[in-house]
C-alpha cells in the first residue's frame, strides 16, 4: 500500500509540474517569445541531462548513429515541436482551450497508429475515437458545431492542435524505436537533437521577427520551472512512478492534467471555465477509456 501511495503522490505532482507548464507559458506569453522560451528551456535540460546520461548516451551512440534519421525524427516533433508548437498557440489562444485540446493526445494516438504500426482499429476503439473527436469539437467551437469551418479566428488552436499532432505522432514511432535504445540515452539524444533543431527558429525570431528574449527575472523563474519541474523532474517521477505501478495504471493519470490546469487557470489567470468545456473534457475522457477498454457498453461492467 505504501508503494502505491507513493506512486500515486509521483503521479499527482508529475501531472501537475505538465498543467503548471502550459499555464505558465500563457501567463508570460506578451513578455517572453514563444520559440525562445522552447529553446531556453530544452538547452537548461540539455545542461543538466547530458553529463547525468552520459554513460547510456555513449553505450546506445552506435545503434543511435546506425538510426540517426529516425533518431532525428524523434527529437524533432518531441522536444523540438511539442511544446514549442503549444507555446506559439498560447500566444493567441486561452490555457484553458490548450489544456482541454492538450487531452485529446491519446485519441490522434488511436487514430495514427493504424497507419504507422499496420495494426487495425476495432469498433470500440473507433466508437470511442468518435466519442472524444465529438468532445474535441466542442472545445474548438465553444459549443456551436456550426463554427466548425471558422477555426481561422483563433490561429492558436490550430498550432494547439499541430503540437498535439506532433506529440501523438512521435508517440505511435516509438514502436519503431531500435532495440537497445532507451532511459536515459534516448532521453539525452532526444533533447540534444530537439535544441539543435530549434536554435535556427530561435534566431529567426530573435533577428528577423525581431523578438529578443529579455534576460530578466521573469524568463529566469519561467525557464527554472519548465526545465526542473515540467521537464526533469517530471521525467524522473514519471518513470520512477512507472517502475512502481505500472504504465497502465500510471497512464490514467494523465487525466489529471487538464483537471490541475483548468483550476490553474482559473486561480492565476482568471480564465473562465464553462460548462461546454466540462462537458468536452467529460467526452474527450470517457471516449478515451471506452476505447482502451476500460468502459464497457453494458452497463455495471468493467473490463479492465
Amino acid at each position: 500500500m505504501h508503494t502505491y501511495r507513493t506512486a500515486y503522490f509521483l503521479l499527482a505532482l508529475t501531472t501537475l509540474f505538465w498543467a503548471g507548464n502550459f499555464v505558465l507559458a500563457r501567463a508570460v506569453h506578451t513578455s517572453v517569445p514563444p520559440i525562445g522560451l522552447a529553446f531556453w528551456r530544452w538547452f537548461a535540460v540539455a545542461v543538466f541531462i547530458v553529463p547525468w546520461a552520459w554513460r547510456e548516451l555513449r553505450e546506445q551512440w552506435p545503434i543511435m548513429r546506425e538510426h540517426r534519421w529516425l533518431m532525428i525524427v524523434f527529437g524533432i516533433s518531441s522536444v523540438g515541436a511539442f511544446n514549442t508548437l503549444i507555446y506559439i498557440g498560447l500566444q493567441t489562444t486561452t490555457a484553458v482551450n490548450a489544456l482541454l485540446l492538450i487531452s485529446s493526445a491519446p485519441v490522434f494516438i488511436l487514430l495514427l497508429a493504424p497507419l504507422m504500426t499496420g495494426r487495425s482499429m476495432q469498433l470500440l476503439q473507433l466508437l470511442g475515437v468518435l466519442v472524444s473527436a465529438v468532445g474535441v469539437l466542442l472545445v474548438l467551437t465553444g459549443g456551436d458545431l456550426a463554427k466548425i469551418t471558422e477555426f481561422g479566428h483563433d490561429a492558436g488552436v490550430l498550432w494547439v492542435l499541430a503540437g498535439v499532432i506532433s506529440w501523438a505522432f512521435y508517440s505511435v514511432l516509438l514502436h519503431h524505436l531500435p532495440k537497445g535504445v532507451g532511459g536515459r540515452g534516448f532521453f539525452a539524444a532526444t533533447v540534444i537533437v530537439g535544441v539543435i533543431g530549434l536554435l535556427p527558429f530561435y534566431l529567426a525570431e530573435t533577428f528577423i521577427q525581431d523578438q529578443p528574449v529579455d534576460f530578466d527575472m521573469t524568463l529566469l523563474v519561467t525557464v527554472v520551472y519548465v526545465a526542473v519541474f515540467a521537464s526533469i523532474l517530471a521525467y524522473m517521477f514519471w518513470n520512477r512512478a512507472v517502475a512502481m505501478i505500472g504504465a497502465e495504471r500510471s497512464g490514467a493519470f494523465i487525466h489529471l492534467m487538464p483537471a490541475f490546469g483548468l483550476v490553474l487557470s482559473a486561480a492565476l489567470l482568471g480564465e473562465k471555465i464553462t460548462s461546454v468545456d466540462l462537458i468536452g473534457l467529460g467526452l474527450i475522457i470517457g471516449g478515451l477509456l471506452v476505447a482502451a477498454g476500460k468502459l464497457s457498453l453494458r452497463r455495471g461492467k468493467n473490463v479492465s
